[in-house]
């Protein structure tokens, strides 16, 4: 049983749930809300489980596979919707005004998809209820881009694919057409005004907030090809292939992916994770996701991806040696990251 799944199963076990903790998310050590972290995670772990739920090699040994499959992501949904997560902090479902969280809800969306693959229609109501939120909220906009937070302008694309992605799980489980106004309106927006002129990849940002917004950045890339694939594989791939032809630096023994383009300075952030000679740890992690669907020939190379990513959280584990540098520890092994990586080794290759 993988050692992601293993720290995933323990921390959703736990009895008592009142919100992440610094043990949990690397973020909390800096700042007291996890900045979306929690749910990301929880996201992440979501569609591990659905990827896993016919999976022999992680049946837990004391449960039958689908009641293991079936308690943890009830564990997941209880954990998205508590008061200690969802921003509303009260019972979500005497919220009467989702108020432009478009980040938590994208997220939420796809562990009720998830819930409903595995376990059935019992958040329904919900699910449909936020499907219509945001394919309404999307389609208001002229850039076909739904707000994320209140009061905050900014938009990644890459939180607009997952939005998409969202409604097409729905969809698919469901017989519906939710996703397909929104995704063609946001394919026609990225195509037309949204591309970097130098490279063609579809830019971070739509609203020109930041410095960076009208460049590609590594981790927003490999989130958003990654959800492409399965609502529009077409599009999905062509980013996905010039993703590699100008971020992916291939070493003799380790290789990854680079956070910002060659000629762009731009620093680390919270999403970006370290950068280490140009490459950044969230973009090499997500890429992992990716590179799994786009499997064939790839096997080779992301086979040294996967070895950057795991030195990588291997380094980081031993600065809880050093004086002072301790709560650096869990950059690179934290829920989140683990979360990551057991979506990634789990999700379906696709093309071989």
């Amino acid at each position: 049983m993988s050692r992601y799944y293993k720290q995933i199963e323990k921390f959703l076990r736990q009895e008592t749930f009142n919100g992440f903790t610094e043990k949990d998310l690397f973020i909390k050590n800096f700042m007291p809300k996890a900045w979306g972290q929690d749910i990301a995670a929880l996201s992440n772990m979501a569609e591990a489980l659905r990827n896993t739920k016919n999976d022999n090699n992680f049946r837990s040994p004391s449960r039958a596979l689908r009641s293991e499959k079936i308690f943890l992501i009830e564990r997941v949904v209880h954990f998205a919707i508590h008061p200690k997560v969802n921003p509303w902090k009260k019972d979500i479902t005497k919220v009467t005004d989702f108020n432009h969280y478009g980040y938590y809800l994208e997220h939420l969306n796809i562990i009720l998809g998830c819930y409903q693959d595995i376990a059935g229609d019992e958040y329904l109501g919900l699910n449909t209820r936020i499907t219509e939120y945001l394919r309404n909220e999307s389609l208001a906009q002229k850039n076909a881009h739904a707000r994320l937070i209140p009061h905050v302008k900014m938009r990644w694309a890459a939180d607009q694919a997952a939005i998409i992605y969202s409604l097409w799980l729905y969809d698919r489980n469901n017989g519906t057409e939710y996703h397909v106004e929104p995704k063609n309106r946001w394919i026609e927006y990225m195509e037309t005004h949204g591309k970097h002129p130098e490279t063609g990849m579809y830019i971070t940002e739509v609203m020109g907030v930041k410095e960076y917004s009208n460049q590609p950045r590594g981790c927003s890339h490999a989130y958003m090809c990654y959800y492409m694939e399965h609502f529009d594989s077409v599009h999905g791939q062509a980013q996905w292939e010039l993703f590699k032809k100008h971020m992916m630096v291939d070493g003799y023994v380790l290789s990854g992916f680079r956070e910002y383009l060659p000629g762009y300075k731009g620093k680390w952030t919270p999403d970006s994770g370290p950068i280490i000679f140009g490459l950044g740890v969230a973009a090499t992690g997500l890429a992992l996701k990716p590179m799994q669907v786009w499997g064939e020939y790839w096997q080779g190379r992301m086979h040294s991806v996967r070895n950057a990513v795991q030195l990588g959280m291997r380094l980081c584990s031993l600065l809880r040696f050093v004086p002072g540098l301790g709560r650096f520890a869990m950059i690179g092994d934290d829920l989140l990251a683990n979360s990551i990586m057991l979506a990634a080794e789990t999700t379906e290759q696709k093309y071989v």
